[in-house]
């Protein structure tokens, strides 16, 4: 069996309504947070006077209780993701041979993801800022040169590109046979428990060479030139590193059903992203905040899989678990369960087709359904849609949403 396509998408957006818009009017309000009419309220013979005035008026507007507010807002939620995928043509390619005692597996596949996140700071004139604004304003009543004020609110765009090979071997390791029915088992339709423990269990592992490109970016608002969604889609510069991962598992299969366990990078292999540069920076928590996490490290996760068969193995009912949540490279955890039954058709012309619910008990904790079907026994297109809706543009549409297109052959 081998692979002719198999590529997908998707994006993924925190739950801030009208985010990007959020963020651009945030920028323009830390950049000005007082205009010209509102300085000629406060003007004060006393220079000193003037500024307190100044930094009274700007700490304690509701102006600058609603950009606090956002800012807050978005540090907390506010994050964009883009993501894409697909295996080299002709991957994955299975085959096996009595010889060889089980089967051998190759795949080779590339991904790039993209995530824009929010550090906030929240806005407080100084003194020395606010007496800036009263020399301006001095200096020329009718067009001052008013400073920006410091602040380090920031936008962090972190970025990968994963490119991976695998080579994988898996053979059987026990076989039970069903018995020929006798007097007193079940009737048809039933199972007796001498059925039940019929099957094949399956043992297997995986070695994956990683070729790994990170690459990050902070951008304070205060300096940010082309908006945060452009921002986030501007090119970045990469650095590069390899590493290996092993995975290792085993499957139960019967004819009625099958369970299985794998962990995925066992050995835990990591990698390096640059380090940010936070020159001019002021703001220690911030400071901290962009050195953190300069390390991708791919933990060992165990998935747990079942699923029950009809008697003529056309439909099917599959569960999935992560018994435990990692972090992707741009640094969102992720724990999926799954549940979705599914009809495979024996036809060439009736397609298959399934249906599901999948939802992340980790990180956003996204909870979709999942439709797809396959046509012609080997061209499937799967969609997953996002049950949390936000407004976007005046549009109202779902967090997140994913697609995915594959095509393969067997012979």
């Amino acid at each position: 069996r081998f692979g002719i396509l198999h590529i997908g998408g998707g994006y993924e957006i925190g739950n801030v309504n009208d985010l990007f818009n959020q963020v651009d009017q945030a920028a323009t309000d830390i950049k000005t947070p007082i205009i010209t009419a509102e300085l000629a309220t406060l003007v004060d013979p006393n220079p000193a006077i003037f500024a307190t005035n100044i930094a009274t008026f700007i700490n304690t507007s509701t102006a600058t209780a609603t950009l606090n507010s956002v800012l807050s807002s978005v540090q907390r939620d506010g994050n964009a993701t883009l993501f894409f995928g697909g295996h080299v043509p002709l991957t994955p390619f299975v085959i096996s041979r009595k010889g060889w005692g089980g089967s051998f597996v190759l795949d080779a596949n590339a991904s790039v993801i993209a995530n824009g996140s929010f550090l906030s700071d929240p806005l407080f004139i100084s003194n020395a800022t606010a007496t800036a604004y009263a020399n301006a304003y001095i200096a020329n009543p009718l067009a001052p040169n008013l400073p920006t004020p410091p602040n380090d609110s920031t936008m962090l765009v972190k970025a990968a590109a994963v490119g991976e090979i695998g080579l994988g071997y898996s053979r059987s390791i026990l076989r039970r046979e069903a018995p020929e029915p006798v007097e007193g088992e079940p009737t048809p339709g039933k199972l007796s428990a001498s059925q039940l423990k019929a099957g094949e269990l399956t043992a297997g592992g995986r070695v994956k060479f990683y070729q790994v490109g990170l690459a990050n970016k902070a951008v304070s608002l205060t300096s940010m030139q082309d908006g945060s969604q452009d921002t986030l889609n501007n090119d970045l510069t990469y650095t590069k590193s390899t590493g290996f991962g092993l995975d290792v598992g085993a499957l139960w299969t019967s004819k009625h059903y099958r369970a299985g366990a794998w962990v995925n990078n066992l050995n835990s292999p990591s990698f390096k992203y640059p380090t940010i540069n936070t020159t001019g920076y002021t703001n220690s928590t911030i400071i901290a905040q962009l050195g953190a996490d300069e390390t991708y490290e791919m933990k060992p996760q165990l998935q747990l899989e079942g699923a029950i068969f009809s008697e003529s193995q056309n439909f099917v009912v599959n569960l999935g678990l992560d018994a435990n949540a990692v972090q992707d490279p741009v640094g969102r955890d992720f724990q999926w369960m799954t549940l979705s039954g599914a009809y495979a058709t024996s036809s060439w012309w009736i397609p298959g087709a399934r249906i599901g619910y999948r939802s992340n008990l980790a990180g956003s904790k996204l909870s979709y359904l999942t439709a797809g079907l396959t046509m012609f026994k080997a061209l499937s297109l799967d969609i997953a849609y996002g049950l949390d809706k936000l407004t976007y543009e005046g549009n109202s549409i779902p967090r997140s949403a994913m697609i995915n297109l594959g095509l393969q052959m067997t012979f």
